[in-house]
């Protein structure tokens, strides 16, 4: 039995396309004023947290827009904000990485020549101490908590990552040390993400009294100075000073216990453990 054959046949109109589908879609969203709030107050809320992963000392941070994002070998890390839709990509800049790993172990600070294609585990752990500095000021800023934000990918190499934003902005961040060379991490979005992480509103002020033993402000050094002794001397006896001169003084019984010139308490001297101890006689 043969088998029916069927032919057939393209009719009808070609299809028509509207111009207006066939356009590019493009933001309407100007991302430098957000862009310029963000870095604002970044570069105040970010230089503490990085302090840590630069050996306590806190560097000068400086906001740019429209310069290009670090290249070469880079850690990328996919930020998350709860309720938001778009997300911001951290970029951090690897040599940078890689020459702080050799102040840890002693270096001088030196980039291994050639640059190593992937990140290596211990410059790894940097990169996560810096997106976590990145993270805490990041919700200062947007007056959100710290668990708001997470990290949703992660990517190191030299080429973008998969989860890198198409058409997308950057605010680039360059980091300041007194002595090593300057170093850059981008913060990149497309436009039309942004809003989300620009409606924050500042944080009200606490009506709390704040507390000076808690953090961060707890382990703050302060120079206390107690003065035993504060006595005048004509300008003649000074100029006859010499080595074995014997200088009657009289200790004050209230010594003055100050913070940059600013009496803060009064004590008695005393003895403690064969030291000279201050006894607390009055809090100014």
């Amino acid at each position: 039995m043969s088998k029916a054959s069927h032919s057939f046949d393209i009719a009808g109109r070609a299809a028509q396309h509207c111009p207006e589908l066939l356009q590019r879609c493009t933001s309407s969203v100007d991302p430098a004023p957000i862009w310029q709030h963000l870095g604002e107050a970044l570069v105040r809320a970010l230089p503490t947290r990085l302090a840590p992963v630069l050996g306590g000392t806190e560097p000068t941070i400086e906001a740019s827009l429209g310069e290009a994002p670090p290249s070469g070998l880079c850690a990328h890390a996919q930020i998350a904000l709860s309720g938001a839709s778009g997300a911001i990509c951290l970029t951090i800049e690897g040599a940078a990485m890689l020459r702080l790993v050799d102040l840890a172990f002693g270096g001088r600070g030196e980039v291994p020549h050639p640059v190593p294609s992937t990140m290596p585990p211990s410059a790894d752990i940097l990169v996560r101490q810096v997106e976590q500095a990145v993270l805490g000021a990041l919700a200062e800023t947007l007056a959100r908590r710290r668990d708001d934000l997470t990290i949703a990918q992660r990517e190191a190499g030299e080429r973008e990552p998969r989860f890198a934003p198409p058409a997308a902005t950057s605010l680039v961040l360059t980091v300041l040390e007194d002595s090593a060379p300057a170093w850059t991490l981008a913060l990149t979005a497309a436009p039309e993400a942004l809003p989300a992480w620009h409606a924050a509103t500042p944080p009200r002020a606490s009506s709390q009294t704040a507390d000076p033993a808690a953090a961060p402000f707890a382990d703050l050094p302060l120079p206390l100075s107690a003065t035993l002794v504060d006595m005048r001397l004509s300008l003649s006896t000074v100029a006859a000073l010499e080595p074995g001169m014997v200088l009657p003084v009289a200790v004050a019984r209230a010594v003055p216990l100050a913070i940059a010139g600013t009496a803060i308490a009064r004590g008695s001297v005393g003895a403690q453990d064969d030291r000279i101890a201050i006894k607390l006689t009055q809090i100014a």
